[in-house]
């Protein structure tokens, strides 16, 4: 996929993988719309990159209607869409006195935001001539990981669903890419503690997930990304114990 002259929504693109998308992504001379619920973080990004920006909730569907008709208004179409806005929740699913609302946050966030705002953004995506969806998920999506009851299991229908989608969409001109990356160093994954693996910055991610695209990797397996999918094939029970000696602080 070329990465130039190109209209590009992120979602989440204020901070973490999503501001370094945007960085190189406008870097790259193309149009990047990011979104997201707080407009100084966004208003911040944008000074600093040069992208423009749409202030709104992703798990609200009349922002994901307002945010598809603004860029309508704006540039007439949507060369690509990246669904990269989540959040990664540590807590014991008994003794949590708000377990509830995470699960139901964390599975608005990570799993239904991205194929609804897909799904509404199909008619802008098919006037493109070269347009794309990228799902960022996670190489956790093929291990469960204990301290996480949920965010593991939105990744991994993640993974499932951009399989599916891939194969749905080609046939209407949009190619579906799913980057797949290790833990990386942003403020979310701040709280996690290993030594069983080592996080990836973001700008290295950033550049092998451009990359990939270009190439029409489809499916990126990124940094360790690529083991934890191996390990889960031969050693299943040995990974998940790896995982369960992760500490959150």
């Amino acid at each position: 996929m070329d990465l130039t002259s190109k209209i590009i929504l992120i979602t989440g693109g204020g901070s973490g993988i999503g501001l370094e998308l945007t960085r190189q992504l406008v870097a790259l001379g193309n149009t990047v719309i990011i979104c997201g619920r707080d407009s100084g973080k966004l208003a911040e990004a944008a000074r600093k990159t040069g992208a423009q920006t749409i202030a709104g909730d992703v798990t609200v569907a009349e922002d994901q209607e307002r945010i598809l008709s603004e860029i309508a208004a704006q540039h007439g179409r949507l060369d690509l869409l990246v669904n990269n806005a989540g959040i990664f929740l540590a807590y014991d699913f008994k003794t949590d006195p708000n377990t509830l609302q995470k699960i139901e946050r964390e599975i608005a966030i990570n799993a239904t935001a991205p194929l609804t705002l897909t799904r509404r953004a199909l008619p802008l995506l098919e006037k493109s001539a070269q347009a794309g969806v990228l799902f960022i998920g996670s190489g956790i999506a093929f291990v469960a990981s204990p301290g996480t009851p949920v965010y593991s299991g939105t990744k991994a229908l993640i993974h499932h669903c951009a399989q599916t989608l891939r194969h749905q969409l080609r046939p209407h001109g949009i190619t579906v890419f799913e980057a797949l990356p290790p833990v990386v160093d942003t403020d979310m994954a701040k709280a996690l503690k290993s030594g069983n693996f080592k996080k990836m910055k973001p700008a290295d991610l950033v550049r092998d997930i451009l990359t990939g695209m270009r190439r029409n990797q489809t499916e990126m397996l990124l940094g360790q990304s690529s083991q934890i999918k191996l390990m889960s094939r031969i050693a299943p029970a040995f990974l998940f114990r790896q995982f369960a000696k992760t500490e959150f602080h």
